[in-house]
């Protein structure tokens, strides 16, 4: 009888994936200047490194079209894009108002549905394994059951 390996569970990590602040240091230097760019790469602090599951969801362009103010757009017209770079989120075409002004919190609502499915999925595996294993488990009894019924005498 063979059996095979049970799934690795996608993103299996122990919390949710969350965005902690801002790396102050990653934004441009001309913030507060008459050269201020109208829109520029915020970088933010994940809470932990990003499984790969979580990086392709949040690198995904529509992730960020969601995200976007209606028609897709930034003020400077270029579409918001959301990149993973190590245990940093590198928010492309935006800037610190947008991000005060709602999308920061449409990023945590984003990370939180994000989390939400892939524990459902996690659920949906484990649930598929365990029905798999009591699966295993009835066949291995009814075979020994029919052997102990055989006798050679």
């Amino acid at each position: 009888m063979t059996s095979t390996a049970p799934t690795q569970a996608p993103d299996a990590g122990t919390h949710d994936l969350r965005l902690l602040s801002i790396l102050e240091s990653g934004l441009p230097a001309e913030l507060g200047s008459a050269d201020e760019p109208a829109t520029y790469t915020v970088p933010a602090v994940f809470s932990r490194q990003v499984g790969r599951h979580e990086r392709t969801r949040i690198e995904d362009p529509e992730t960020a079209r969601r995200l976007s103010r209606p028609g897709g757009e930034t003020s400077a017209g270029r579409g918001l894009r959301l990149v993973v770079s190590d245990r940093r989120l590198l928010i492309e075409n935006t800037n610190l108002a947008q991000l005060r002004d709602g999308l920061a919190a449409d990023l945590a609502a984003m990370l939180r549905e994000l989390g939400s499915d892939l524990r459902a999925v996690r659920d949906e595996a484990a649930a598929a394994t365990q029905a798999r294993s009591v699966e295993v488990q009835r066949r291995a009894d009814l075979t020994h059951a029919a052997v102990a019924d055989i006798r050679f005498e």
